[in-house]
């Protein structure tokens, strides 16, 4: 997986919520500072923290880490 990917869909569904990367911390139990590496890519995400991020948002939390097939195909 691009360890990219998830924080992209993290941004997406965050601002779609209409959450700030303080409101979106703060319901996750992390200080924003942290929240902001985790989005921008500096470290990659516990699956603790991706479903506790899923549920904030209320999406899957597959739908945060899914990544289309033909991608890895061609590879």
């Amino acid at each position: 997986m691009n360890k990219y990917n998830y924080r992209l869909k993290i941004k997406k569904y965050r601002e779609l919520k209409g959450l700030t990367q303080k409101e979106l911390a703060q319901k996750i139990g992390i200080s924003r500072s942290y929240f902001a590496d985790l989005e921008n890519g500096k470290y990659d995400i516990k699956l603790s923290m991706l479903i506790k991020t899923s549920k904030v948002l209320r999406v899957v939390p597959s739908k945060l880490i899914e990544y289309k097939w033909e991608r890895l195909c061609s590879i």
